[in-house]
């Protein structure tokens, strides 16, 4: 049985993806594990909504029953769970009996701190699950208007959780939650269209989840007077407005352009996404202007300009209003590198490499990164490096661009790129996988305990090179530096 230990959602997939040796792919906002081996098939998706509520998908088929043990942190997340197709199995430590989760049923747990719970997923068939995690210590924090709601809506129910005891509920068979979590668990993009689809679902899902459990009933089930095809056509919505981000986009000219009425579309919006059209219209601007401010070098009046926006002042309001920071501010936070930033690559050492050259830059690194607050992993493997640097962005680029242009290596490959929300590395640390003898360099902290022997040990030459063997390394490393923070 695998011991998955309650971090933040993200880490909790690492771990995951560790023990399914399974491909893990990050980006902004969402994260996306997939295997296809000896355990089975499928993936595991993580979509943040904002800091404190985090959906977990599966669509997994397991070869065999796959049982994991998780250990609870005195975070106290809850876990609102709705199984979408086929059941699982629950326990908590000192409970005899496993209790079923049906398909179609609505669930909330959350764990005494230290403690354990079993979970058992089925085997030899196909199961699909949405979770949502709700911290609500970090979802406090949370400055944005546009979910101060969601806090309002939670706190009741909160207040019928507290102490530190184990809670468990599990409802009745709920349709209208149903079709909520279908919607999440069957939308497969991960761009800002497919993210915003999946927000809607899920704010509804919890409102119906919340307002079942204060019933304890089933709930009735609830379907929009759309039909099918009308809300197929609603979930490109996203694409029409982005082609037209930097005009007006009115009600009219959707409902003409989709063919159907302004009602039925208002209707549809409410229903898929849990806005109005014109909120809708405004989230989706309101993404993109981030993404650009993450992407590019462009000015907030240039970015404002881009969404569609021709008042600065409006727009600032506007991105205040969502995220609870003024775009000036957002920006200057990532320019000036008060964000956590990273870069992993792998590159191929020159055949001629000596271990002076691994002495020479080890000890270059050491003096140098505490100057620029840069911390990080360095591994040596069969003539291969791998490197995790993290720290201020200009600073990370800027040692970026100086180590792909160094001679002692080639073939240098980014396995990631991204902010990160926190950091892996208190010192500067050199992990070594070094053949028998090469080295004798000292290794900082503890990285060197950490065993990815099993994982690279016995892998042939050719395939060293292959990005998702260091994609699979980077998350042990990872994994294994959280368990020590």
């Amino acid at each position: 049985m695998d011991n998955i230990y309650e971090r933040s959602p993200l880490d909790m997939l690492r771990q995951f993806a560790v023990h399914l040796d399974a491909e893990l792919m990050e980006s902004h906002g969402a994260t996306k594990l997939t295997f296809d081996n000896k355990f089975g098939r499928g993936t595991i998706r993580l979509y943040e909504m904002i800091p404190g509520l985090t959906a977990w998908i599966y669509d997994v088929t397991f070869v065999n029953e796959y049982k994991f043990n998780l250990l609870f942190s005195d975070q106290r997340p809850y876990y609102f769970g709705y199984n979408v197709k086929g059941h699982q199995l629950q326990k908590f430590l000192g409970e005899e009996e496993y209790r079923e989760i049906s398909q179609g049923q609505n669930f909330i747990i959350a764990g005494e701190p230290s403690k354990e719970s079993e979970f058992v997923l089925p085997g030899g068939t196909k199961y699909e699950c949405c979770y949502l995690i709700v911290n609500p210590v970090l979802l406090a924090k949370s400055r944005a208007k546009s979910k101060r709601r969601l806090a309002s809506n939670l706190s009741d129910l909160f207040g019928s959780f507290e102490g530190d005891s184990s809670y468990r509920y599990f409802g009745n068979i709920d349709a209208r939650t149903g079709t909520y979590a279908r919607i999440i668990v069957r939308n497969k993009r991960t761009d800002v269209v497919g993210q915003l689809l999946t927000e809607g679902a899920v704010m509804n899902m919890l409102a119906s989840q919340i307002e079942a459990h204060d019933h304890n009933n089933q709930t009735n089930s609830f379907q929009p007077n759309l039909t099918k095809k009308e809300l197929s056509k609603l979930t490109n919505l996203g694409d029409y407005v982005q082609s037209n981000l930097n005009g007006k986009v009115t009600i009219e000219d959707i409902s003409k352009h989709f063919g159907m009425s302004p009602k039925k579309l208002q209707t549809g919006m409410r229903f898929l996404y849990g806005y109005s059209v014109n909120e809708y219209i405004s989230s989706l601007r309101m993404e993109f202007a981030k993404e650009l401010i993450h992407s590019t070098d462009l000015s907030v009046s240039e970015v404002c300009y881009r969404v569609g926006y021709s008042s600065r002042s409006y727009f600032s309001k506007i991105f205040f209003d969502y995220f609870g920071v003024l775009p000036s501010s957002y920006k200057e936070s990532h320019d000036n590198g008060t964000t956590l930033y990273e870069i992993t690559y792998r590159s191929m050492a020159n055949s001629t490499i000596l271990e002076e050259d691994i002495e020479d830059l080890v000890t270059t690194a050491r003096s140098m990164n505490p100057n620029f607050d840069i911390t990080g992993c360095l591994i040596y493997h069969r003539k291969i490096f791998f490197q995790i640097i993290e720290g201020p962005k200009k600073d990370i680029l800027q040692l970026y661009d100086n180590i792909h242009r160094d001679g002692r290596h080639s073939d240098v490959n980014i396995i990631y790129k991204g902010f990160k929300p926190k950091r892996h590395f208190a010192d500067w640390s050199l992990a070594l996988l070094s053949d028998k003898g090469l080295l004798r360099t000292k290794a900082e902290g503890n990285t060197n305990e950490i065993d990815l022997g099993p994982l690279v040990g016995d892998i042939q030459n050719g395939a060293m090179v292959s990005e998702s063997l260091w994609k699979k390394v980077r998350n042990v490393l990872l994994a294994n530096a959280e368990s020590r923070l």
